[in-house]
């Protein structure tokens, strides 16, 4: 019997194609005996199914890649897309933790699984706080002042390609490998365990900054040196030295302006400040605590320390005992 793993956020994808990922992983169109589950599934996230008032903006290039009329919609218009993993009925995490390592970022919240024996089985990738609140996050209505309106945020409409295929079964076959010697790199264990965890976070809260913050902590710092080697320079120092050896290094002026002589290590310093200033709590100061950045937004940092921390996690899957070592030195 087949496994399912509902793929929330892919939304611009050929309803009329199949993509196989490896033998026995399909990524395709919920199949129609599916999608009354989903749906009955998804109203116990507040979501309302096919709803086109407050989703319009996540549908319609679904519907047009479907070839869809939008003047004419029907419920059969809509579709929800799933990996269909055929070898077996049990979940696999992994695929789960693979998508959401990629750069787009794809959220699992659910999965399941048919049984001869219980009917269906339902599985949540990262308990089912976690899938609260990503519907929370996503549900949440803004207040138009000046139209006196509510509009629903808009969210991209993510797309999924051969080029993400490779980068799934690069990160797959990370976490396959990390998983036989994760006993021997317990700290990269945990950062990895933690980094799935922080998903039960609101990203409107700030406390997820300081969650951020402190996997790459776990991940990178070590505390029992001389407390004169601050917790912020050493985030500075090795942050840097794992973003000079990615194949794609971040490049700070691609999310923030600021004077020339901005750079990565003092981004991060700003960040930690602002950080240390709520796990103190201190009266914050956005702005001031990040005045070298230009226009910057809660939302921009945010961005930015997940695909920091994303990076290095990923760095750390692929040479754990690199980090190990940087992390005591």
């Amino acid at each position: 019997m087949a496994a399912y793993y509902y793929i929330e956020d892919l939304i611009d994808f050929d309803v009329n194609t199949e993509l196989e990922i490896e033998e026995g992983l399909v990524l395709k169109v919920a199949p129609e005996e599916q999608l009354e589950l989903l749906k009955r599934l998804l109203v116990q996230f507040g979501v309302i199914p096919f709803d086109f008032s407050l989703h319009e903006h996540r549908v319609k290039k679904r519907l047009e890649s479907g070839g869809a009329n939008l003047e004419k919609r029907k419920n059969d218009d809509f579709r929800y897309f799933v990996l269909e993993h055929s070898i077996g009925n049990h979940y696999d995490l992994n695929f789960a933790k693979a998508l959401q390592l990629m750069d787009k970022d794809f959220f699992v919240p659910f999965g399941f699984a048919k049984s001869s024996e219980i009917g269906v089985s339902i599985k949540y990738s990262f308990e089912q706080l976690s899938a609260h609140t990503y519907f929370i996050d996503k549900n949440i209505i803004n207040f138009d002042a000046q139209r006196s309106q509510f509009y629903p945020k808009k969210w991209d409409a993510k797309s999924f390609t051969t080029e993400d295929k490779a980068q799934f079964l690069k990160n797959l076959q990370l976490l396959r490998n990390f998983e036989r010697i994760k006993d021997d790199y317990i700290h990269i264990s945990k950062a990895l365990d933690d980094f799935f965890k922080i998903n039960e976070i609101s990203n409107n809260s700030v406390f997820k900054i300081v969650s951020y913050i402190a996997c790459l902590e776990l991940l990178l710092v070590d505390n029992g040196m001389d407390r004169l080697k601050s917790i912020n320079m050493q985030l500075q120092s090795k942050v840097n030295l794992i973003n000079n050896r990615l194949d794609t290094p971040i490049i700070v002026s691609d999310f923030f302006k600021g004077p020339d002589s901005l750079d990565l290590g003092t981004v991060i310093g700003k960040i930690y400040n602002y950080r240390s200033s709520i796990a103190h709590g201190d009266i914050l100061d956005f702005e001031k605590k990040l005045k070298v950045l230009e226009k910057v937004s809660y939302y921009d940092v945010l961005r930015f320390l997940r695909i920091i921390l994303k990076q290095t996690v990923l760095f750390a899957l692929q040479e754990p005992q690199m980090v190990t070592d940087l992390k005591s030195c």
